[in-house]
Formats: C-alpha cells, structure tokens, sequence
C-alpha cells in the first residue's frame, strides 16, 4: 500500500490536532484495537460521534496511518508507523523548512536554543554530531 503521508517536497503530512493526533496516540500507547473501543476512548477527551470517529479512522487509513485488519467479524485498527517516526519525520520537515527559509536564521536559532541546553544534553549532542560527520566521511 502507498503510503500517502509521505511526500517527496513537504516531508510527511502533519496529523490534525483535532482529532487525528489523538487518535493515534490511543493506538501508540494501547495498540491495535477495535473501532468502538477506540471510541469510547476518545470520548474520554472529545465530544464526537460514533461515525465521526469511525470517518477519522478511514481517512488516517487512507493516508497511510493505520492499517484495517479485517481477519475476523471486527475490523481492527493498528498504527503503521510508530510515534518515534512520526515524531522525527514532522521534526525533520519543520528543520528543513527552517533551513530552506534561511539557512543563516536557522544556524542561529539552533545555537541559541543549544546554548539553553544542559551539560549532559550538550554532550549528547556534540556526539550525535560527531557519529554523523564520521558516518558521512565513512
């Protein structure tokens, strides 16, 4: 299956604040499950109906989110990616949007935002950036 969410020019689509991201984090902390039981979950923080939230989980499955899988009388809904890689692909498109609007803007609020950081985070990152500049040379 293609997955629509990714796109060669604008990285991967957002998810809507709404009601998309919210579902999908039910499904990332608690896994697959059934349409109703997802829900009654969402119901906890959202006031929808039922068919609404069965739509949002359609449209996510036509874009490639979740997957259907209909083994038996109960469709069940499943995450086809996990947060960390939505997490790090919105990330990486937002950088790369940054960088595209200006590069000098972007290198500049980076080092302000690394100048807040503490010592054991900075460390962290000075050796993420020494394993990509070796990973590339390599």
């Amino acid at each position: 299956m293609k997955l629509l969410f990714l796109s060669k020019k604008k990285g991967m689509t957002p998810l809507s604040d709404e009601l998309e991201l919210p579902l999908m984090d039910i499904l990332w902390t608690r896994g697959p499950m059934k349409g109703r039981d997802l829900y009654e979950e969402i119901r906890l923080t959202k006031n929808i109906a039922y068919t609404t939230a069965l739509t949002v989980l359609d449209r996510l499955s036509k874009k490639g989110f979740i997957k259907k899988d209909r083994r038996s009388e109960v469709i069940l809904f499943s995450p086809r990616i996990s947060k960390e890689t939505y997490t790090s692909a919105i990330t990486e498109n937002l950088v790369q949007q940054a960088f595209e609007m200006s590069p000098d803007l972007a290198v500049s609020a980076f080092a302000d935002l690394f100048s807040k950081m503490s010592e054991s985070d900075m460390a962290k990152l000075e050796e993420l950036l020494q394993e990509k500049k070796n990973g590339r040379r390599g």
